[in-house]
């Protein structure tokens, strides 16, 4: 199954998903399992790539990390000078870079707080290639500037993926058409959890 470019870093360069054995450790403190639209999400992945980057997966009973339907991501960035507002932005230009080989690469909107602190997108990927589309893959992605219980200030990521395969493709894509600015509304609503770095 090949992966499409990873939507799962939100802070560096796009690259392959994690392929590597699993690894399970609670590295933000955030007590599961997360309950996002009526699915409880437990935590499948951990990773900690960088001294001031920290990444977790949640997957629902049952999905896999390779072929899941739905994925919710925690991630921390331990750095008091970066933007909410610049990460999106950053995200949107990487996302339309795409469209020059992938057809189904789109970002649609960026909505923030008067502060700018607090800043919500949606896009679309797919692992087009040689006209070929195996999968794809809607986001929402909500940055957020806020300080860990320890006192580290930083930018928190709340998101939800979700994914169509194959032939499922078209119709996948009408349910995230019709959906989409429900499922963005209760993210841009989700309470923010407290965060400890381990």
């Amino acid at each position: 199954m090949p992966y499409i470019k990873s939507t799962l870093s939100i802070f560096f360069a796009l690259g392959a998903l994690n392929m590597n054995a699993p690894q399970v450790q609670n590295l933000l403190g955030v007590q599961g399992p997360i309950v996002f639209e009526k699915t409880s999400f437990n935590i499948s992945w951990s990773s900690h790539p960088s001294p001031n980057y920290y990444k977790h997966e949640y997957l629902a009973k049952g999905q896999k990390p390779d072929q899941y339907k739905e994925m919710f991501m925690i991630e921390f960035l331990a750095d008091e000078s970066a933007s909410p507002k610049n990460l999106a932005m950053d995200k949107i230009a990487r996302t339309n870079e795409l469209k020059k080989t992938d057809p189904y690469a789109f970002a649609e909107s960026l909505k923030e707080d008067k502060n700018g602190n607090d800043v919500i997108i949606d896009f679309i990927l797919s692992d087009a290639k040689d006209k070929k589309v195996n999968i794809v893959e809607w986001n929402t992605y909500r940055y957020i500037k806020t300080t860990t219980k320890d006192g580290k200030k930083g930018i928190l990521l709340l998101a939800i993926s979700r994914r169509g395969y194959g032939k499922s493709i078209p119709t996948f894509l009408s349910s995230i058409k019709s959906g989409k600015n429900a499922t963005v509304a209760v993210l841009a609503k989700y309470k923010i959890p407290e965060i400890t770095l381990q």
